[in-house]
């Protein structure tokens, strides 16, 4: 039945938002967006929007379709049995296998769409290394280019590397834990500078409900993870992708040293020498 378990939720949850992340990439291009200030919200909203409504439909539709039972006995995705139930065999082990495919290559072309903005823009900021390369765009392409192929081999790393069951859901545990941490920091420190510096022109506005419940949300995302679920029943222990996760995040503290600190890398930022506040 229904799990009682708030760690089986969390779980589940980092595998729902890593399958639904991207809807959000535009994000992480907004100087590549056409009149951001009116086009981002729409699109962000709308995003959000239509990934609610088609997970929550395709959920009622499986509920009403399936039994609970059938569900848990299926040894393939639920929308290959649903398929293969509400229409034929053909539907569920061939074409729904193909469009499931095509909608996992979608969500991987979003990620490293997005992961290479990322790139490129810490390294203009002055937070990587090798600014010349991963901050720079290519004249013909009108792309970053070394960021592209940096964040994609990482990721085809990721991709071919791990084996396939426990590891890689081991892994996606690891990506999510970061992104909530860093979620619930960037809403706090939003909070912060609209009480500190509220004089600011501010183009984008959130309510302050949704800040509530990302804040709460991502409170729950970081601690229940450290609980004990009632059954491991993998050979991963239950504790081993969130202590890893803090474990990357906390390596990253002498690495931002090195480059901000000892290496002076905001002052050599791209950002800086533009506007000549850099290093003369």
């Amino acid at each position: 039945g229904t799990s009682r378990n708030a760690h089986s939720y969390v779980s589940a949850l980092f595998k729902v938002f890593f399958s639904y992340a991207g809807y959000t990439s535009l994000n992480y291009s907004i100087d590549e967006l056409r009149d951001p200030v009116r086009n981002l919200p729409r699109a962000a909203m709308g995003g959000l929007v239509a990934t609610t409504v088609l997970y929550v439909l395709s959920n009622v539709a499986f509920f009403i379709v399936l039994s609970p039972e059938a569900m848990r006995a299926s040894s393939t995705a639920v929308a290959g049995v649903f398929f293969t139930t509400a229409f034929s065999a053909t539907w569920g082990q061939r074409i729904v296998p193909a469009f499931i495919g095509l909608a996992a290559f979608g969500n991987v072309m979003c990620a490293t769409f997005s992961a290479s903005r990322v790139v490129f823009e810490a390294a203009r900021e002055g937070y990587l290394p090798f600014a010349r390369y991963l901050g720079s765009v290519d004249g013909r392409f009108q792309a970053p280019v070394w960021a592209l192929a940096f964040s994609t081999v990482v990721a085809a790393a990721f991709i071919v590397g791990p084996p396939p069951g426990e590891a890689y859901d081991f892994l996606i545990d690891i990506g999510g834990y970061p992104s909530w941490v860093f979620y619930g920091l960037s809403v706090v420190g939003l909070l912060v500078m609209r009480r500190t510096h509220g004089e600011l022109v501010r183009p984008f506005t959130t309510w302050m409900l949704a800040n509530v419940v990302t804040i709460v949300t991502a409170l729950f995302m970081c601690i229940v993870p450290f609980v004990r679920p009632d059954g491991d029943a993998t050979s991963i222990p239950y504790w081993a992708a969130p202590l890893a996760a803090v474990l990357f995040i906390a390596a990253s503290v002498p690495m931002w040293y090195i480059q901000v600190v000892i290496r002076g890398g905001l002052d050599r930022s791209h950002y800086s020498m533009q506007t000549g506040e850099g290093i003369k």
